[in-house]
């Protein structure tokens, strides 16, 4: 593979021709004509294809070229796309328009939207339209009107001490909302706002405010266009719409559209379909094509295996997988985790809860009840086996006892048994004490009794069956004080 496109960064330009459509072409280069030089798009011609930077300007001055000289362009569209997108859409043969045209770059437009970027446009003049911010160069803050930001309550070093400018000097809204001051005709009106920075005729830059409602209004036309109660529930739950709407902003003409809710101002936003500039691929992992179409479309889309910012340029990558949505009112992708199972951490989890020597917050004691554990019974309690252990004392008796140890996982702790824990499951009934401990186990612990030993009070002995001397007087003795 060549190496300059092993980076998920650049991209390849392919086109169509209008003799034959299904016949996709890699661009090469343009001639002195702005006739586009073309090979075919197979891994024999890579070192051919004219490479795009997205940090470059090889497709702005390609495009360029091609608009000043060819008039009559004999193509049926231009498509960006990466080369392992490329090898996809390749190895669907024949090529079917529908899977190529996520891809689709306009000429003009891109040209429009390169130089709207460098003049630090933000909005689309006269409407409620969010413009794409991708590769957006800060402003210039010697060019904001800060005489404007005065009138209304707004100072260089107010925006500044609250983290809010360097976002507006790259495009974007306020991160929050700003108390803003208005007087009009002497009236003084307060109100609360975001502010966002749009470039005048003369490129300075005027404070544009958009203000904050107490709760989204749904239910009024936006732009023409009626949301469903679907749409209602999308946007106030994830903030998006969820789908491509219609919107007819003058009678007659119509925009396809992606709508979101601004969660801090509560209003809506909009950006036009044929604006979106979906990138090709997001941390590490380049969109298949249908992902691609439901993005533009508006949908969410569940996105596998992408790297984390932190772990990218690391040995140990990180990765993770989310429901991505693009939003309109931020220019950029929401990411949502709800729903989706952390496969990798069960995975880990069960891994370390199987082989783990030792289990966490289980101290495998080296003497028990006053009982030294050998060497195996230490082992064979980490292995999880249950072990037998002979003449411990509990607090408060003298008499020993035997009992089965094992491990209960669930309370981090170790469990005494009577009987075999491992044989009862395994035979499905129940078992018996070890035989030295049948009678000592029956009297003891279960208050069972015999005839010999119905009158004794003490608890018996290990391996004891019949009542001592002693404790044959002692019966004596009380048998006698009752009669």
């Amino acid at each position: 593979m060549d190496n300059k496109l092993t980076d998920s960064k650049k991209q390849v330009l392919l086109m169509t021709d209008a003799a034959n459509p299904q016949a996709l072409k890699a661009v090469s280069g343009i001639d002195n004509h702005g006739n586009p030089k073309t090979v075919n798009p197979d891994k024999t011609n890579l070192a051919s294809f004219l490479v795009i930077d997205k940090n470059g300007n090889a497709l702005e001055n390609f495009f360029k070229k091609f608009l000043e000289q060819n008039k009559n362009p004999a193509h049926t569209g231009f498509f960006l796309m990466t080369q392992n997108v490329l090898e996809k859409i390749v190895g669907m043969q024949p090529i079917n328009a529908k899977t190529l045209e996520p891809y689709r770059v306009d000429p003009q437009q891109f040209l429009d939207q390169r130089q709207a970027q460098k003049q630090g446009q933000v909005q689309e003049p006269g409407s409620t339209y969010s413009a794409p911010k991708n590769d957006f160069q800060p402003i210039d803050e010697n060019k904001i009107n800060w005489v404007q930001a005065a009138s209304m309550g707004v100072s260089r070093q107010s925006l500044e001490e609250a983290g809010q400018l360097k976002a507006m000097l790259y495009g974007h809204k306020s991160p929050a909302l700003n108390n803003l001051t208005f007087t009009i005709e002497g009236v003084t009106f307060d109100t609360q706002a975001r502010l966002s920075l749009k470039e005048m005729p003369d490129g300075t830059y005027n404070f544009q405010p958009h203000s904050f409602l107490k709760s989204p209004d749904l239910d009024k036309p936006f732009l023409g266009a009626m949301l469903s109660d679907k749409d209602k529930e999308n946007l106030l739950t994830s903030g998006n719409a969820g789908r491509m709407i219609e919107l007819e902003p003058t009678p007659g003409q119509k925009i396809p559209a992606l709508i979101s809710l601004d969660k801090i101002t509560n209003r809506l936003e909009a950006i036009p379909v044929e604006k979106l500039n979906i990138p090709q691929s997001l941390k590490g992992v380049d969109f298949t094509p249908d992902q691609m179409k439901d993005l533009k479309e508006g949908k969410a889309v569940l996105v596998e295996g992408m790297t984390t910012k932190k772990s990218q340029e690391t040995d140990n990558p990180k990765k993770f997988d989310a429901y991505i949505q693009f939003n309109a009112a931020k220019g950029s992708f929401d990411f949502n985790y709800n729903g989706l199972e952390r496969k990798d951490n069960q995975q880990e989890n069960q891994k370390q809860q199987e082989h783990s020597n030792e289990p966490a917050n289980i101290r495998i004691p080296q003497k028990l009840l006053g009982v030294d554990l050998t060497a195996k019974q230490q082992e064979d309690l980490r292995a999880d086996k249950t072990i037998y252990v002979k003449g411990m004392v509990k607090d408060g008796q003298d008499q020993p006892f035997n009992a089965y140890i094992k491990i209960n996982h669930e309370q981090g702790k170790l469990d005494f048994y009577k009987f075999n824990p491992d044989k009862a499951r395994k035979q499905g009934a129940e078992t018996t004490p070890a035989s030295e401990s049948k009678a000592q186990v029956a009297v003891n612990s279960e208050g069972k009794t015999n005839e010999s030993t119905k009158k004794v009070n003490e608890p018996l002995k290990q391996g004891q069956n019949q009542p001592t001397e002693e404790q044959h007087r002692q019966v004596s003795k009380g048998n006698q004080r009752k009669m």
